[in-house]
């Protein structure tokens, strides 16, 4: 009776390690993708920095980084489209 509990233990623990992981991976892919729009915009609309942003400069940086995402999210889903089909 005890190595069949063991086992499940040992089933449940490695789920939970397993979900543990995916969630960190996920995590990584997030802050990788702000990290390459904060790159991206960076460089697009601030040419020179100073002690603040411009109004300017944060208006480029809000629309570059709005136009980023949906960008991304028209090739998931068209992907995901695609794949359905």
């Amino acid at each position: 009776m005890q190595a069949a509990q063991a086992k499940q233990l040992d089933a449940k623990s490695a789920k939970e390690v397993q979900t543990f992981i995916e969630h960190q991976h996920q995590i990584q892919q997030i802050q990788a993708v702000v990290g390459k729009i904060t790159d991206l915009c960076w460089e697009k609309c601030v040419s020179k920095p100073g002690a603040s942003l411009t109004d300017s400069e944060k208006n480029c940086i809000a629309n570059c980084s709005e136009r980023f995402l949906d960008t991304s999210m028209f090739v998931v889903n068209r992907m995901q489209s695609k794949q359905g089909k």
